[in-house]
């Protein structure tokens, strides 16, 4: 063993043990069994989009905090060693946010689950720890929910509100917590710096006042580290809006011929744009794209779904159903609910039930294959263009309907901007199917470089973001600034987003 391994290892021993008097020891290891399993999204090694997640390196430790103090201390300490530190909330991420590049000190929160619910002001703040089946066990029984969430119930509430936004009806879109949507309903947070400073944004900055605006005097700070990834500091507490669980719910079915698809992109167009007339959520169509349909017609299946007080409910089922006809729709009377999937976690059965009565199905994917998205974000009149054009390509390049599992198609409420793509699923031990990925993907990236709203990203993986930050320009280059100014030392969560170019 050389000098410099020796001198290594006792920085490690060193850390370790001071790790060890921050949490307690059985709250810190350091067991390589245990690192491996951390350098692995929920799905492997491999992302969403098919790109390998290259060179992860294991963790030098996994500590597990028990309060917001105990986080500031660790900061510390990891800008005395320069050892960087990622945040990691339930360990169910697809997308490798929480994959230490670099090694360092992974922040497991699953000890922070503190819930703090101010029914007087509306409000609710979760610790990183809160997984939307501890909201739902915790505030069910007084008649509060935190929002209809789009993400299983085993996910952490901080790591799908801070990434990808809540999922809420849209008539809650507007009011004293603004006009836009995912995670702007944020009211505040606390936020530990990588100098290990406390941040308090929103009202609750001010001496004596709770979080119940997300500003305080000047710009709303908060969204500065809303999908930020850990980069540029630690959200140890987040606060959003609290809702009564509605009196009433119903849900609309009503399926589209495949030949009236564009009747199916104006029926969701035109609902969407008049939610002002009631809380409509138009939530998601799925197009039915297996060996059983081959060669038989089939239908799109579109769904909007209500709450509320239940004269508002009936007055809004009504108003989607005659929408729905009059561009040539089928009312379905008994919507096909989402079926209970055996291989989820304990607590998917609670969600299905309570929180999201999802009117479709969800499609488990067969072993040792993956599914290529194609997908873009058009105006609603250009969306039957787009849906022609991945049915076309994967038909030039021999993709046989079996392989063609799902269409899925959202609006975006404000802009009449849909949301489309369509999946061709795949086997990954194929190396003439690999191929043939490629081919696919590279041309419908040609595709959308001539459409005038390629597909914006919500969340980015390491290797994505090597391709994406960059074409953001001087917002990019604003980002990086911000990075090196709040994170001199490059502790936090390096190699993500504004990070991939190390400094």
């Amino acid at each position: 063993m050389g000098t410099k391994e020796r001198k290594n290892n006792l920085a490690k021993s060193v850390l370790h043990e001071r790790l060890k008097a921050i949490v307690g020891a059985e709250h810190v290891t350091g067991k390589e069994v245990i690192m491996e399993t951390y350098t692995a999204t929920a799905r492997g090694r491999r992302d969403r989009t098919e790109i390998l997640i290259e060179k992860p390196k294991k963790p030098d430790f996994v500590s597990r905090p028990g309060n917001t103090e105990e986080v500031q201390e660790i900061v510390r300490l990891a800008n005395e060693y320069k050892v960087p530190v990622i945040p990691m909330g339930a360990f169910t991420s697809e997308y490798a946010e929480s994959v230490p590049l670099e090694g360092g000190i992974i922040l497991d929160f699953s000890r922070m689950k503190h819930i703090e619910i101010d029914a007087e002001l509306m409000t609710v703040t979760f610790e990183p720890g809160v997984t939307w089946a501890d909201a739902y066990r915790t505030m069910t029984p007084l008649g509060y929910m935190a929002s209809h969430q789009a993400l299983p119930a085993s996910v952490s509430i901080l790591g799908s509100t801070t990434q990808a936004g809540t999922h809420l009806p849209l008539d809650k879109l507007e009011g004293p917590w603004g006009t836009s949507y995912y995670s702007d309903l944020t009211m505040g947070l606390e936020v530990v710096l990588p100098t290990g400073e406390l941040l308090i944004t929103g009202s609750a900055a001010l001496p004596g006042a709770k979080p119940y605006a997300p500003r305080a005097h000047g710009p709303n700070v908060a969204h500065i580290f809303l999908g930020a990834q850990g980069t540029l500091g630690i959200v140890t507490k987040q606060t959003l809006p609290l809702w009564r669980i509605p009196e009433a719910r119903h849900m609309v079915q009503g399926n589209f011929k495949d030949e009236n698809f564009k009747g199916l992109t104006r029926a969701s167009y035109r609902i969407f744009h008049d939610f002002y007339e009631g809380p409509i959520w138009a939530e998601q169509q799925w197009a039915i794209y297996d060996g059983t349909q081959e060669g038989k017609p089939f239908e799109w299946e579109y769904y909007v779904q209500l709450y509320g007080n239940k004269e508002r409910v009936e007055f809004d089922r009504k108003f989607s159903e005659k929408i729905i006809k009059e561009e040539g729709g089928t009312i379905i009377s008994s919507p096909r609910i989402l079926e209970v999937e055996t291989d989820y976690s304990p607590q998917w059965y609670e969600e299905c039930i309570f929180w999201r009565p999802r009117a479709n199905s969800i499609v488990n994917l067969p072993f040792g294959t993956r599914n290529l998205i194609l997908g873009a974000a058009v105006s609603y009149d250009k969306t039957p263009e787009v849906h022609d054009a991945a049915l076309n390509l994967l038909a030039k390049h021999g993709v046989p309907w079996s392989r063609i599992r799902k269409g899925i198609l959202r609006t975006d409420i404000r802009s009449g901007i849909q949301l489309f793509s369509i999946s061709y699923i795949y086997d990954l031990n194929d190396a003439e199917e690999e191929k043939r990925v490629k081919a696919i993907n590279e041309e419908w990236g040609e595709f959308l470089k001539v459409r005038p709203l390629p597909t914006a990203y919500r969340r980015l993986t390491p290797e994505s973001a090597k391709v994406v930050m960059p074409m953001l320009g001087e917002y990019y280059e604003l980002l990086k600034k911000l990075k090196r100014w709040l994170d001199p030392n490059r502790i936090m969560n390096p190699g993500k987003l504004m990070d991939i170019e190390p400094y």
